[in-house]
């Protein structure tokens, strides 16, 4: 059993819980020893990303931007497609048009939550690592060893992206100070966001 006797987080002095590896305020590595830190970063992943190589927080920002802008539009022309059915079957069945676009409406927020999840999820666990916004800036998802993260890695830093949110933006501003420039929901995750060199515009959608 693990006893926790002055582990501190060296970067922003906050106590350390037990069997944590990084520190839940600010990000750093806690290291229980110089060895074991440096055996823990990220020196190189397969496609060369550099350890201290982290994205920062405009970079991020934009490639959010996009992606948000991609999963938007994805939903909204499946909602699209969703509306054109209800209001044939709805006129069909008798009902008053503003039921079918009430259930519109919440069809575009259900297609967009999930939707939303699939892409984060299935794209930065792929052997891309990212995105097509994240690609487009030159940046990847990785675990604190440099390498791929798992589905379920991706899912948890997605869904968390909410409680960034709904702490006034905090947790993504926390990419610009955080020492391995971590926003809050790459932390519980155990993710990383680097720079890698940008892909080209036509090789987005493929080699």
């Amino acid at each position: 059993m693990e006893t926790v006797l002055d582990q501190v987080c060296a970067n922003c002095g906050n106590a350390r819980l037990p069997y944590e590896r990084f520190c839940l305020f600010c990000g750093d590595l806690l290291s229980d020893s110089d060895a074991k830190a440096r055996a823990r970063q990220p020196n190189a992943s397969p496609q060369g990303v550099v350890g201290d190589n982290y994205a920062g927080f405009w970079l991020r920002m934009w490639a959010g931007i996009i992606d948000v802008a991609l999963e938007a539009a994805g939903a909204l022309l499946v909602t699209i497609a969703i509306d054109f059915v209800l209001q044939r079957v709805g006129k069909m069945l008798g009902y008053a048009p503003w039921i079918s676009k009430f259930a519109t409406g919440m069809a575009y927020i259900l297609v967009l939550t999930i939707g939303g999840w699939l892409y984060c999820a299935f794209m930065e666990s792929s052997s891309w690592r990212a995105t097509l916004g994240k690609r487009w800036m030159g940046l990847q998802v990785v675990n604190a060893d440099g390498g791929q993260v798992s589905f379920g890695q991706a899912t948890v830093r997605h869904f968390m992206k909410f409680l960034s949110l709904f702490s006034a933006g905090v947790g993504f501003l926390m990419a610009a100070w955080t020492k391995r420039r971590q926003a809050l929901h790459d932390i519980p995750a155990d993710c990383i966001v680097v720079r890698v060199p940008r892909e080209r515009p036509f090789s987005l959608l493929g080699e």
